[in-house]
């Protein structure tokens, strides 16, 4: 009786050794692995894939610093200008993917040790954005409206490749960052934010935010034709799409009143914003 009784113990030792062992090398294997499979979910083109909007509710949502914001932004713009030159230099579908790898890899680690706890979190809205998207990595070219004051004031369109998904959004944003020509102007400044934008019955309804305005003299042609000119920019290049007919510009939400001491309806204090824009095809300088 006393060796079944000693035998069993024995046994229970044994289990609890084995449980043991095996929770330690499944916590082993947890830590080295798990993370691992976790972000093999973001594909490359996951990053670059996020419009200016989303990338701005979650930076909002996970209250991320100036810093994490800063980190986060230049990980979305390295992954989506090596989409460029790889649609630029037109290799084959597996080398585009071997050439995009690395580079969403290396942004990857830069976002996890500048959000450290957050970065899950991160990872969870990139994927829920990205579900059930087909995303086409090579990138598509539209056409994008700068001011030229040569040899009188105009508008010239470039092709700029931006992604496939809200192209109109799209070329809004490549407007922002600015011409490849640099004898071109800016018709917004590259500190301006696109605060929404949404299309319904043939109107763009574009807000934006307050540096349009309030830094406009540092970086855009400021005067009566340079700001003629960057309305007719913007009415431009949203309207070379056939679901958009006109444009609603708003400042911060507004279309009148105050910001920093400057008048919304004012615009650069020159023509004015107009209460809808047009397409002008007069002003186009091919």
């Amino acid at each position: 009786m006393r060796k079944r009784t000693q035998g069993k113990a024995l046994t229970w030792v044994l289990v609890v050794i084995l449980v043991i062992l095996v929770g330690f090398l499944a916590g082993v294997l947890y830590a080295r692995y798990w993370p691992q499979w976790k972000l093999s979910a973001i594909k490359p083109g996951y990053l670059s894939n996020m419009d200016s909007l989303y990338l701005r509710s979650i930076e909002e949502e996970l209250q991320l610093d100036e810093t994490q914001r800063e980190v986060l932004e230049s990980a979305v713009e390295a992954e989506l200008a090596q989409r460029k030159a790889l649609t630029l230099n037109n290799v084959s579908d597996s080398e585009f993917v071997a050439q995009l790898k690395p580079v969403t890899a290396s942004a990857i680690e830069l976002v996890n040790q500048a959000l450290g706890t957050r970065a899950e979190s991160l990872w969870n809205l990139v994927k829920d954005y990205n579900k059930g998207k087909s995303i086409p990595l090579r990138l598509t070219a539209v056409k994008v409206y700068f001011i030229t004051a040569d040899p009188d004031w105009g508008v010239r369109a470039e092709e700029h490749l931006v992604v496939d998904e809200n192209k109109p959004l799209r070329a809004l944003e490549a407007m922002i960052a600015g011409p490849e020509d640099l004898s071109l102007g800016r018709p917004m400044p590259p500190t301006t934010r696109i605060l929404g934008f949404s299309v319904q019955d043939g109107v763009a309804n574009v807000n934006l935010s307050r540096e349009v305005i309030t830094d406009a003299h540092k970086y855009c042609p400021v005067s009566s034709g340079g700001e003629a000119m960057a309305l007719n920019a913007i009415a431009n290049t949203l309207t070379e799409f056939d679901a958009i007919k006109n444009v609603k510009l708003t400042i911060e939400g507004k279309n009148q009143g105050e910001i920093d001491g400057r008048r919304i309806e004012e615009f650069w204090g020159h023509v004015g914003l107009p209460p809808v824009l047009t397409r002008n095809e007069n002003v186009i300088i091919p």
